[in-house]
This record gives structure tokens, C-alpha cells and sequence, in this order.
């Protein structure tokens, strides 16, 4: 039995909408890999191996593997980028964001259906909205790391664990009970 027929069916029979979501998921792995190759000490073999990794993931995007492909683009981003703040970060990042999005998306309908416009313009508004927050954050940090402020990174780190506690509290509020929050 042949492990890959399915997936090669699926491809075979899948919607326009599968291909673009697929074709999103291939070329934010390997903007990511150029991106990596431009800011750090990375070789040109990160674009051939982040490749074959963002085919695989393209090719089965409803498993384990686009999750653990991000794990591995975050290793070698962290490993082979010597400046934390560099500013190749944010696009990155927001690759790494769209390679998320556009794999649950692929995995959240059958190759061969359409996707919803709701969900489409769901997942859109959040895409934008992380986006958003994602470009703010990156912009504070490094706000942060010019300006040097009195308390350096305890200050920045409570800072951080305040906003991660009200975020929690606000998401617990909105999702026990709809309509009725904190209850």
C-alpha cells in the first residue's frame, strides 16, 4: 500500500481553493528560508531543505508535520541568527504566522471542497489582527532595547507577564459562558 496515494488523490481532486491555501504554505516556508539566509549565518542549503519541508507540509497540511516544521524554523532561526533584533524578524515571523493559517485552513475543509467565505473572512480578520499585534509587539521591543529604560528586562518582563495575564483573564471571561461573562 502506497502511504502517499491518498495525499496524491487529494491533490489530484483538490479545490482552487486547496491549491491556493497549499501554494501559500510552500512559498511562506521558503520566503522564511530566504529570510534566514539574509539575516543570519545560514546556508544557501536552508532553502532546499526548508523546501522540501514546506512541500511536505503542502502536501499533507491536516497532520503533525506543519506544526513541527515550525519548531524546526524557529531552532534555526534561533541558531543561526546571531542578533535577536534583527529586523528580517517580522517578516519571518508573519511567514512563519501565514504558514500557520493557511495549514489549518487546508486542513479545516476536505481537498475537494470550497472553502466558506465565513471562514474564509474569519480566519482573514484574525490573520490581520495577529499581524497587527505581531508588528506592534516587534516594534515595542525594539523601542524597548533603544531607548534602554530604567528597570531594563524586569521591567520588560513584567510588563510582558501583565499583558499575558490580562489577555488570559479577558479570553476565560469570553469563553465560559457567551453572554454571560466571568460567570
Amino acid at each position: 500500500m502506497n502511504p502517499f496515494g491518498d495525499l496524491i488523490e487529494d491533490l489530484r481532486s483538490a479545490s482552487q481553493h486547496q491549491w491556493a491555501l497549499r501554494a501559500s504554505v510552500l512559498l511562506a516556508t521558503l520566503a522564511f528560508a530566504l529570510l534566514l539566509v539574509l539575516a543570519g549565518e545560514s546556508t544557501p542549503w536552508s532553502l532546499v531543505i526548508l523546501g522540501g519541508l514546506g512541500f511536505l507540509c503542502f502536501l499533507n497540511p491536516h497532520s503533525v508535520i506543519p506544526g513541527a516544521v515550525m519548531l524546526y524554523c524557529l531552532a534555526v532561526w534561533w541558531a543561526g541568527v546571531p542578533d535577536p533584533f534583527n529586523p528580517l524578524a517580522l517578516p519571518a515571523a508573519l511567514c512563519l504566522l501565514v504558514l500557520h493559517t493557511a495549514c489549518a485552513l487546508a486542513a479545516a475543509v476536505p481537498a475537494q471542497a470550497e472553502l466558506p467565505k465565513a471562514l474564509f473572512g474569519q480566519y482573514a480578520v484574525r490573520l490581520a489582527v495577529i499581524s497587527g499585534a505581531t508588528t506592534v509587539a516587534s516594534l515595542l521591543a525594539w523601542v524597548m532595547v533603544e531607548l534602554d529604560p530604567p528597570g531594563g528586562l524586569v521591567a520588560l518582563l513584567a510588563g510582558l507577564v501583565a499583558l499575558g495575564v490580562a489577555l488570559g483573564v479577558h479570553y476565560w471571561m469570553v469563553t465560559t459562558r457567551p453572554g454571560e461573562p466571568g460567570t
